[in-house]
């Protein structure tokens, strides 16, 4: 199983942000849908 780390993320600009750059800083994520139900 992949780690969190080994992932990117998408920044609000739209730009890749590697994961990796938060390695042993606290990380939250949060999963929102604009589209639910």
């Amino acid at each position: 199983m992949p780690s969190i780390y080994d992932f990117e993320a998408q920044s609000i600009d739209g730009k890749p942000v590697a994961l990796e750059q938060f390695r042993n800083k606290p990380l939250l994520i949060v999963n929102t849908a604009s589209a639910c139900g």
